[in-house]
């Protein structure tokens, strides 16, 4: 009787352990998606916010003040100052921020 129960729990030990290793493949397969997605995203993210960091006139002077600046500050800059088009900049951002709302 014993080692018919200690068959049983090895064969369920064997099960247990082989669909934790298939979840397991799953959620990597998935963390690299994501980590992928996050990059192609946060690029596309800096690229609108230096679109949104000026004309023509102050290109330059503002490229090489915002070569320093964290992503947060550069933002902060740009609502302080309110260069050529962030209207439509702070458009986007507000549509990001509720896109992410409904992701959490």
């Amino acid at each position: 009787m014993g080692f018919a129960v200690a068959i049983v729990m090895c064969a369920l030990l064997i099960a247990s352990t082989t669909e934790s290793q298939h979840n397991e493949a799953i959620l990597r397969a998935r963390i690299v998606t994501l980590t992928a997605e996050n990059q192609r995203n946060g690029v596309a993210l800096h690229a609108r916010l230096a679109a949104c960091e000026g004309g023509p006139a102050d290109l330059a002077r503002s490229r090489a003040a915002s070569a320093l600046l964290t992503p947060e500050q550069r933002a902060q800059h740009l609502a302080a100052n309110g260069p050529q088009g962030f209207d439509v900049c702070a458009r986007m951002e507000s549509a990001d921020r509720a896109v992410l709302e409904t992701l959490k």
